[in-house]
């Protein structure tokens, strides 16, 4: 389904290239009209239709401008007043709805080329379900993600010599200025922790979490995570929910249900048992039950929305 604007936007958020297509959805899946040959578009959308639940390989983030905005992402409801922002990782199914009017502005930002960093894994905590970023949510660093933003939006509306690169190192800093926070407010927890083994801690978890993206289809036990960090299991186990304000099964099984997500997508005829085992479920049973968790719909459900947009 294709979605018009009622309303043009200001003259200074026309964009950058002409006769690109609105955003489209079709079924739950929306294919994104990047401008040619970069990986990346931003909307200055002002549409008072909103959109059904749908997903994107994209990192989709949403700074609402005036009235109302609201989204639904599995189980969890946002409604972002002027000046909040929502950040929805990839393959997320989320609905989008507004108000007769109101204006906001709308990142898709194509992430795989950042997963080569090791810091930008580590940051995936902070992105295990949408990032809510707003004056009284996250007060110390609120103003920062806000002008990086209105930078982006700036750079790419003026479309001027190497806009995409100037944007991609603008979100750099942003994501550094996230994750930073993120792990800042870990630390301020453990009543333990000192500047001088801050840095040492982080270290390790950075590692840590880079081994189980590279790791997580193996039979990886809690054990053994520790052991590679060289901590006691009940050292660990304290220490990574501080790290990540999730336990390591919590985790493990996130990182293995975004495979699940992405095979589901790419490849609609593989058996669903295949790509549990794949993702690194040893059994059905178990694989279904962390999908409905972190998805709040079966595989077969997930693979059944996908499957609407070719009916």
């Amino acid at each position: 389904m294709k979605y018009e604007k009622i309303l043009p936007p200001p003259l200074n958020y026309e964009q950058p290239v002409p006769n690109l297509k609105e955003r489209s959805v079709n079924g739950s899946r929306e294919y994104v009209d990047y401008i040619a040959e970069s990986h990346l578009r931003i909307w200055y959308n002002t549409q008072p239709e909103g959109y059904a639940n749908h997903y994107h390989n994209a990192m989709e983030i949403i700074v609402c401008a005036e009235n109302q905005y609201f989204i639904t992402t599995n189980s969890n409801s946002y409604t972002l007043n002027p000046g909040d922002i929502l950040i929805i990782p990839p393959y997320m199914l989320h609905e989008l709805r507004s108000k007769p009017s109101g204006a906001r502005f709308i990142f898709l930002i194509d992430i795989d080329m950042l997963r080569c960093f090791q810091d930008y894994k580590a940051l995936s905590p902070a992105f295990i379900g949408p990032y809510l970023c707003t004056a009284a949510s996250r007060p110390k660093i609120y103003r920062q993600v806000y002008d990086a933003l209105m930078q982006m939006a700036n750079l790419y509306f003026s479309h001027q010599f190497f806009w995409e690169i100037a944007i991609y190192s603008v979100l750099l800093d942003l994501f550094t200025t996230i994750g930073t926070d993120h792990y800042l407010q870990s630390a301020d927890k453990d009543t333990e922790n000192t500047a001088d083994n801050q840095s040492e801690n982080y270290m390790l978890f950075s590692n840590l979490l880079n081994f189980i993206d590279t790791h997580y289809a193996d039979d990886l036990t809690l054990e053994q995570a520790a052991e590679y960090i060289g901590f006691s299991k009940y050292h660990f186990t304290r220490l990574f929910k501080q790290h990540t304000n999730t336990t390591f099964h919590n985790y493990l099984c996130y990182k293995r249900i975004q495979a699940a997500q992405s095979l589901l997508t790419e490849d609609r005829n593989r058996p669903i048992t295949e790509i549990a085992f794949s993702s690194g479920f040893n059994n059905l049973t178990t694989f279904n039950r962390c999908f409905s968790k972190y998805t709040s719909c079966s595989p077969t459900e997930y693979r059944n929305k996908l499957r609407h947009e070719e009916v």
